[in-house]
């Protein structure tokens, strides 16, 4: 179906559904966009040729109702055979393929079960690169929450990583991406073509919540949902067709690029046997027709409702006639039905006013140069609309931009709302590192919905709520006007929106040169803006914002995350933190460190040991750039190590350049900042921090790591998972007078720590499912750590050695005599806590031990948990089923 109404037959399967990396949706072959209108079909029981799929005549009939239907995509499990691929060409319908791999055991753990994965990957993809019919490729789907956390979510993500980019090498041109669910929502590889996730909600508002904050995080990419629908069984057929007209609407609403409805039909075989406690389909095992599919047929059950509000569309534009005319055209295709475009020259020396009288339907003003701020000022007063929709020449606005914005003042309290601003595709390499280089302007989330901060080249304002504030302060010529406009109505009692699908695709700045001048721009006008904000602003670091900074890609450095996963990690809906500790890589960029190496580069010329100190410094500020530049690049986008050299140069030059313009405009206008400089900067993060959490997360940079850790598994099949195990360990460890303290928190992967005689170790488990019954309970254990006491107690020998010879008086023989001692004590120490380490970790070990055999278990393979291992002989390597809804 399209977006903006009833749903769209496929074009011709020749031209295939186009997925580019700067587009947000799927584009037919004339550049329309092609709404995935799906369903899944499948998995069934093996037919008479082996086949997870029906016999012949009922697979053709089945996709012939399907596409009669309206929907022009199907999800299938298994890689389609030749018959299914004949049978959806035929029908017209388009195909998403899954490829199924062994993801239900710690795979990261054995290597034969990762080369298995890589090799189906790739066959899958080499077999349908060419295959008109195929819309994509899924490498997985609902990877187990519990094992996520097990295997570590950055580790995890890595492997789809992986996948992906196996699959692209075979097929380049299929999008490829990975089913997710939202107890993983924090797995979103960065190679990935689309952002899909299976969400099964019942309610209309938490429905509504959670498909807009998936949008978020989906950043540029499109937003699939590859899973969604409802047991008939349990609340019957009416509710199952009520549900289909609102999911629509909603993904409307936030801008989504496909869904699936699960299911086509009651029919469903998994993991060996027939699943027959509930009922998705749109039909019945038998097939029968519900009574959603009478409301598929009518087209108006999908039709979009537009704002009755009148728009005003106004392009501030000084000397932009190089990108004003893909601007123009932009606003002419507009499916908003009442809007006006105003373009306000600023003083322009180029062909900025032809090119606007080349459109016929354009208000054009000019205006002596007085800078950005007087221009969106005279467009306020010229405009006739109640909405005034606010974007710059070097923008390129989507054609539902105006129509989106629009919606949002459907709510009285909305004084203002935006969208994302993208980066097309880069004219030149150039350009394509400048877009993945830092300092974009990005919008500011307080919540899903609320924002903090919009930027000017995608802001809409209620006219009569600017006016009540005086409009734009003329003082901001060039940048911060947005900023400084959003917080005045925010402080005027407004509120922000934010409407993920109100996109503009922004230009990104050609040249390095035109960058390093936008970034000296922008840090000017921070120091403007600590003149009218002060309380907003700290002295190192720039805004320090109460909500969090999004670009393209807001789960770009999954290791820089602390997830909440929940007890034991079942937490269906985890919640992801950002570290309200400054990373390492903060300390050598910007100011102060680059002069302070400069000062000791000097000072090392007359104190050589400076030098040393120097060079540290140095070589500290290097990797922090080529970190940044290696985190901003792993979506591929760069295709050259020259263009990731020039990235790593530029990671290192924009705070710089920054941070001098404002400190040197702070000091011009005497501006002081007052902001508190302990409230850190929060960059792409999903959510804030909350102050009542901190303490808990102070303990986790405390953890162990999980080198040196060893790994159990233990086997049954009478079907008991890890929360028996975790049942019978407490028991253990109660005789045996050890402390169990459960220390399950936000970013903390261990489930338990225990205490006994000056140590402490950490476990954590997991249950791998197998068929018939099995379960493998892994546990992991790590090294036992002295306590803190214990940790002074072991180095006080060499200290109080040292201590004395310095400051108690005698011969220097005496003293080294001191030394040497506290030497030898310390030796001592050492011996003795090495032989306590080693007893104290045969007990905890031995306490796992006991805990698995009262619960009667088989132990399996044991490993270093770092190492490779292989599934135990008695597991069952064949795919299980993955997460039901």
């Amino acid at each position: 179906m399209s977006l903006n109404g009833a749903p769209k037959k496929s074009p011709p399967l020749g031209a295939g559904s186009v997925c580019s990396r700067a587009d947000k949706w799927f584009r037919d072959a004339d550049g329309a966009k092609y709404f995935w209108n799906g369903i899944t079909y499948g998995p069934f029981k093996p037919n008479s040729r082996g086949e997870p799929w029906p016999e012949n005549a009922q697979l053709w009939t089945d996709l012939a109702h399907i596409a009669s239907l309206g929907f022009n995509v199907i999800r299938v499990y298994e890689p389609p055979s030749e018959e299914v691929l004949r049978a959806c060409t035929s029908s017209g319908l388009r195909l998403l393929a899954g490829v199924p791999w062994t993801q239900h055991v710690d795979f990261l753990a054995d290597r034969s079960v990762r080369r298995d994965a890589i090799a189906r990957v790739t066959h899958a993809a080499r077999r349908l690169a060419n295959e008109p019919c195929i819309a994509g490729l899924l490498v997985g789907n609902e990877i187990d929450k519990a094992l996520v956390r097990w295997m570590g979510p950055a580790r995890a993500q890595a492997f789809l990583e992986t996948l992906i980019a196996a699959a692209k090498v075979e097929a380049p041109n299929m999008p490829v991406a990975y089913a997710n669910y939202p107890s993983t929502e924090y797995l979103a590889p960065r190679n990935a073509d689309f952002i899909a996730c299976n969400v099964f909600l019942e309610s209309r508002d938490d429905f509504a919540r959670y498909v807009r904050h998936l949008q978020i995080i989906a950043g540029d990419r499109p937003l699939v949902i590859t899973e969604f629908g409802l047991d008939t069984k349990q609340h019957g057929e009416l509710v199952q067709a009520e549900m289909m007209q609102w999911e629509m609407e909603e993904l409307r609403r936030i801008g989504a690029a496909g869904n699936f409805w699960f299911s086509y039909t009651d029919e469903w075989h998994r993991g060996g046997a027939d699943v027959t406690g509930w009922d998705f389909g749109i039909v019945t095992r038998d097939r029968r027709s519900k009574q959603v599919c009478d409301q598929l047929s009518l087209n108006s059950s999908f039709i979009i409702r537009h704002s009755s509000l009148e728009l005003s569309a106004i392009v501030c534009s000084r000397n932009g006639a190089a990108t004003l005319r893909e601007c123009l055209a932009a606003l002419d295709r507009q499916t908003h039905p009442k809007f006006e475009v105003l373009v306000i020259d600023d003083g322009s020396t180029d062909a900025t006013p032809e090119i606007a009288r080349e459109f016929s339907f354009v208000k054009y003003h000019r205006q002596d140069h007085a800078g950005l701020s007087a221009a969106r000022n005279l467009g306020a007063r010229l405009a006739q609309g109640q909405i005034l929709a606010y974007t710059d020449d070097d923008c390129v606005p989507d054609e539902d931009w105006l129509l989106n914005l629009a919606a949002a003042f459907d709510d009285e309290n909305c004084v203002a709302a935006g969208g994302p601003n993208l980066a097309p595709s880069p004219r030149t390499n150039t350009e394509a590192v400048v877009a993945a280089a830092p300092g974009a302007p990005a919008h500011v989330l307080a919540s899903d919905q609320d924002a903090e901060h919009l930027p000017g080249c995608n802001l809409a304002i209620r006219k009569t709520a600017l006016e009540a504030i005086g409009g734009f302060r003329d003082e901001f010529t060039a940048a911060g006007d947005d900023v400084d406009v959003c917080w005045r109505l925010l402080a005027a009692g407004g509120k922000l929106f934010f409407m993920p699908a109100a996109v503009v695709w922004h230009h990104r700045r050609a040249t390095v040169a035109a960058y390093l001048r936008q970034q000296r721009g922008y840090g000017s006008a921070e120091a403007q803006l600590i003149k009218r904000w002060p309380e907003r602003f700290a002295w190192i670091g720039g805004a320090r914002w109460r909500g969090a900074i999004y670009g393209h890609d807001p789960l770009a450095d999954l290791s820089a995350r602390l997830i909440d996963f929940g007890l034991g990690g079942s937490a269906l809906f985890p919640t992801i933190y950002a570290s309200y500790t400054r990373r390492w890589s903060d300390l050598y960029s910007g100011l102060p460190c680059a002069p302070l190496v400069i000062a000791l580069l000097g000072a090392g010329m007359v104190y050589q040991p400076l030098l040393f100190l120097s060079a540290l410094l140095l070589g500290g500020t290097i990797i922090s750039a080529v970190s940044s530049a290696y985190q901003r690049s792993r979506d591929g986008r760069l295709k050259s190590w020259r263009g990731g050299l020039l990235l790593a140069l530029l990671c290192w030059l924009q705070p710089l350049v920054r941070d001098w313009a404002r400190l040197r405009g702070i000091f011009n206008l005497r501006a002081w900042p007052c902001a508190k400089s302990g409230s850190k900067k929060r960059s792409q993060d999903v959510s804030p921090l909350p102050e009542q959490r901190r303490d808990a997360l102070v303990a986790v940079s405390n953890l162990p790591s999980r080198f040196g850790s060893r790994v159990w598994s233990f086997w049954n099949r009478s079907g008991e998972d890890d929360a028996v195990f975790i049942a019978a360990f407490i028991k253990v460890c109660a005789d045996a007078g050890t402390n169990f303290v459960n220390v399950t928190g936000p970013g903390n992967e261990w489930d338990f720590k225990l205490h006994a005689s000056g140590m402490t170790a950490f476990v954590t488990t997991v249950t791998e499912y197998h068929e018939g019954g099995g379960r493998m309970v892994r546990v992991r254990c790590s090294r036992p750590q002295w306590n803190r006491v214990m940790n002074w107690v072991s180095v006080l020998p060499v200290e109080i050695g040292l201590l004395s010879a310095l400051l108690i008086p005698g011969s220097e023989s005496a003293r080294m005599i001191r030394i040497e001692t506290g030497i030898f004590i310390q030796l001592g120490v050492f011996v003795l806590s090495a032989i306590w380490d080693v007893i104290t970790t045969y007990h905890f070990h031995s306490l796992l031990h006991r805990a698995a055999k009262r619960c009667g278990w088989i132990e399996g393979c044991l490993s270093r948990a770092s190492g490779d291992s292989s599934l135990a002989a008695a597991t069952n390597s064949d795919k299980l089923p993955e997460q039901v809804p």
